[in-house]
């Protein structure tokens, strides 16, 4: 394959930072944006010039957790992109999106997702594709502290809750081939529904397994006990209400995406060994600094 000139927004962030590594691993060349690289996306004259010239761009909106209204920052950031887009010319554009992006309320964060989608899709971009993951296994990593203190995994979702979640890496590995495809047939939209589908107690026994505490137990809070915790952790109200939104939306509605599962849309990295490779490093630190 020729080598190609690709813009990563978000490039040290977790999807952002695979998808880096692995064009970088084949050869291409890549255009970082994000405040370490010197190109924040709220700069859009150095954002279109990244994006000028570039074969495809990469783009996401990083959250804002400090954020009074998430939804309306996320339109801010996402007017930017969209202004970036367009005034570059760049024809192809892959959109980190989330599972569920296609609902207009209810889910909290997503829906600054949902608006960004409908403001790509009302571009003249040749070819857009919107990644719609699933749940973060990246998620768990906000437990640890918890978990090293109080030997618990506490949570809002429902333990009886299925839910499908994914490594960012995993993420970064689709986005990235999406990126290089050659010829263009990926569809518009494309969810990623991880290797298959959790509990958050079965979640909370793989992860307690890897750092040595296989009987770890995952104990649902209220929603107002777990909007406290974020707030007390430095989240604004606006961004906590919209976390506690979104796992009421988990617990309460059936709606999992809009595909079935199949081999396009399932990837690799099962829990169990993103517990090891990555749950147990973090726990391990968090450990050590509370002993």
């Amino acid at each position: 394959m020729a080598k190609k000139i690709i813009a990563v927004t978000g490039a040290t962030g977790h999807v952002g930072s695979a998808i880096v590594a692995r064009l970088k691993a084949a050869g291409h060349e890549v255009r970082e944006i994000s405040r370490s690289a010197g190109v924040p996306i709220e700069n859009v004259a150095k954002v279109a010039r990244a994006f000028t010239g570039a074969d495809a761009a990469f783009l996401m909106l990083p959250p804002d957790v400090k954020a009074a209204d998430p939804r309306r920052r996320a339109n801010e950031f996402g007017a930017l992109l969209a202004e970036a887009v367009k005034s570059s010319g760049v024809h192809r554009v892959v959109f980190l999106s989330s599972m569920n992006a296609h609902l207009k309320e209810g889910t909290g964060p997503i829906l600054g997702l949902h608006d960004m989608e409908e403001r790509l899709n009302g571009l003249d971009i040749p070819q857009v594709v919107h990644l719609r993951p699933a749940y973060f296994m990246e998620n768990h990593l906000q437990a640890v502290g918890h978990i090293a203190r109080h030997g618990v995994y506490a949570g809002a979702i429902s333990p009886d809750t299925v839910l499908p979640m994914i490594a960012a890496a995993d993420i970064g590995a689709k986005a990235a081939d999406i990126l290089l495809q050659e010829p263009f047939v990926e569809a518009g939209v494309r969810e990623l529904l991880g290797p298959r589908d959790y509990t958050m107690p079965q979640a909370a026994r793989m992860l307690g397994t890897a750092v040595g505490k296989p009987d770890l137990k995952y104990a649902q809070v209220p929603y107002e006990t777990a909007r406290k915790q974020m707030t007390d952790l430095g989240l604004s109200a606006g961004y906590a209400d919209a976390l506690v939104e979104l796992s009421r939306h988990f617990n309460e509605s059936p709606i999992r995406g809009t595909e079935v599962r199949e081999a396009l849309n399932t990837t690799p990295t099962t829990l169990e060994t993103f517990a090891k490779e990555r749950f147990l490093p973090v726990f391990e630190m968090a450990a050590g600094a509370v002993h």
